[in-house]
């Protein structure tokens, strides 16, 4: 650890450094079983100093970042199945060291003998316009932060403005309990298109010069837009549902388009004992505002391929539905796909507009889900953001 700090000293007066702040993170994103991806922002251009290990013993490798603001870096050769700490440093005010470090844990994922998934998810933590709701995302971070999550489901509009700093106001400061320990999946909303996500001109670039720079999802042909994990025996699947609202810039979604092909290979080529969940921002069933426009393309192809869930955001509150089949609440003896709408993490609550048969749950709260999975047990609750529960089901393979 003396050369760690004589080593950092040495560089800091080599750059002719001043202090730097972290102002945004250290959060973890793209965690696969051998990789993930660490990600800060400081005030000020800046190297920095990472220390790394399964838990227990942080402090077994290191890295340095190189000098700037936004910093990136990809931890390599990682374990399988692993619980990871890490500990980020930069230059204290005088410059003769580093300040306390910036810590926090991630977990690898699963191989898929372990048949344990443990998530949170979270939707639509842009502030609305009318007033800010950083007490509940501050409450709900906590409440969160008490559940060992392997990692954290956002379903789209991060920040309000899709800007780094809106990201860093709306999300990442008042959910930096959460994200402290636990990688994070995102579902893109309208919102990371920016202000002007409905015309193509004025948008084009947005998305590349703003989110992008602060989240690395995993790779696929079709990165940031959409793409899928597997972990233990469960296949997760983001889409990008914003073309279909008026998004000109979003991935298309259409019959035979790019992302409906790879949603088909997606769906398809999951092992045949692996849970099938797809995440996407706009709901395919809902009671609320939120026109349909997707049922009629997405709800036969979860069907067709026995998807057992499918995780939803954009409307402002919780819905759960029953299983569905062509647009129906399934019969007895049937099994379809079941929605949920987690919606609640701080824009302004809807309230109901349609009764539908279907619709089985429905709370204008601020809410978080904790979906767990054991071998063929998937297990659901939610909660309010001071921690009650509002929803229990198990759905069984």
């Amino acid at each position: 650890m003396k050369n760690f700090f004589f080593a950092a000293a040495l560089l800091a007066a080599a750059c002719g450094l001043n202090a730097a702040n972290i102002i945004r993170g250290p959060y973890v994103e793209d965690a696969e079983q051998t990789t993930a991806v660490i990600k800060w922002a400081t005030d000020v251009p800046t190297p920095a100093w990472i220390e790394y290990g399964p838990e227990g013993k942080c402090s077994q490798l290191m890295a340095v970042a190189s000098k700037r603001e936004e910093h990136s870096l990809t931890l390599h050769g990682l374990i399988p199945n692993t619980k990871f700490c890490y500990k980020i440093y930069v230059m204290n005010a005088d410059e003769t060291g580093t300040q306390e470090p910036a810590q926090g844990t991630f977990k690898t994922l699963y191989s898929a003998e372990r048949k344990i998934v443990n998530f949170l998810v979270v939707g639509n933590t842009s502030s609305p316009h009318e007033g800010s709701t950083d007490e509940i995302k501050r409450t709900a971070a906590q409440s969160m932060s008490g559940y060992e999550a392997d990692f954290i489901v956002h379903t789209g509009n991060i920040a309000a403005d899709g800007t780094a700093s809106g990201n860093n106001a709306d999300f990442f400061i008042p959910f930096a309990p959460a994200l402290q320990n636990a990688a994070l999946l995102a579902a893109l909303g309208e919102d990371e298109y920016g202000p002007n996500r409905n015309a193509e001109k004025e948008g084009r670039g947005f998305l590349a010069a703003n989110y992008r720079r602060i989240h690395t999802m995993p790779w696929s042909k079709g990165t940031p837009y959409y793409y899928y994990i597997d972990t233990a025996n469960a296949r997760l699947i983001f889409l990008d549902t914003n073309f279909v609202y008026g998004v000109p810039n979003a991935s298309k979604l259409e019959l035979k388009s790019s992302q409906y092909e790879w949603l088909k290979n997606a769906l398809s080529t999951a092992d045949s004992a692996s849970w099938k969940i797809v995440v996407l921002h706009h709901p395919v069933y809902s009671s609320g505002p939120v026109p349909d426009k997707l049922s009629a393309m997405l709800a036969p192809l979860f069907e067709a391929y026995k998807v057992k869930l499918v995780i939803q955001g954009r409307q402002g509150a919780y819905e759960r539905t029953a299983p569905i089949i062509r647009d129906q609440k399934a019969g007895t003896g049937q099994t379809g796909p079941i929605y949920i709408t987690v919606g609640g993490g701080g824009k302004l609550f809807e309230k109901k507009e349609f009764y539908n048969e279907w619709s089985s749950k429905y709370f204008e709260v601020p809410h978080f889900a904790h979906i767990q999975i054991v071998d063929r047990k998937l297990s659901l609750r939610v909660y309010t953001h001071d921690n009650k529960r509002i929803d229990a089901l198990d759905i069984y393979f």
